[in-house]
């Protein structure tokens, strides 16, 4: 009995490390959605703001070249969100991916960590099954050996 108990352990250990590794990945992932979500803020908060100059700069007058220079900025940061973006929804997708492996690994070792309770709840039972029945034929012994005397 005690060879599968410490199998039983021995996945169990497994499983959480692998639980663990799931978690750590995780949280990378979620870094990294993070760190690419305020790049993206940051582009769109400048692309505002350079819009926002530029209105009152066509308000005021506002020389071509200057114009042009502007719309230059602006088209290329323009192209500079699109591409941001699709990195913003590649870091959500490898989150997404990563929280549900993170999900399937909790799932599985908490599968093992109730084998491992039931397993441990029966050789517990036994234990006590068979500890009361040592009593018994103690007590038996006991009685028969004083009953003769």
């Amino acid at each position: 009995m005690e060879v599968r108990k410490g199998r039983l352990e021995k996945i169990l250990f497994v499983k959480k490390a692998e639980k663990e590794l799931a978690s750590t990945e995780y949280q990378e992932a979620i870094s990294q959605f993070e760190d690419e979500g305020h790049k993206l803020y940051d582009l769109l908060k400048r692309k505002e703001q350079l819009e926002g100059t530029l209105q009152d700069r066509l308000q005021h007058g506002i020389p071509i070249e200057n114009l042009k220079q502007q719309q230059f900025f602006i088209g290329n940061l323009e192209k500079n969100v699109l591409n941001q973006q699709r990195k913003v929804s590649h870091a959500r997708a490898f989150m997404n991916l990563k929280e549900e492996r993170l999900k399937e690994q909790s799932i599985e070792c908490r599968k093992y960590e109730v084998l491992d309770d039931k397993q441990k709840l029966f050789i517990k039972q036994n234990e006590n099954r068979i500890e009361t029945s040592f009593i018994d034929e103690m007590s038996i012994l006991h009685y028969t050996h004083h009953t003769n005397r």
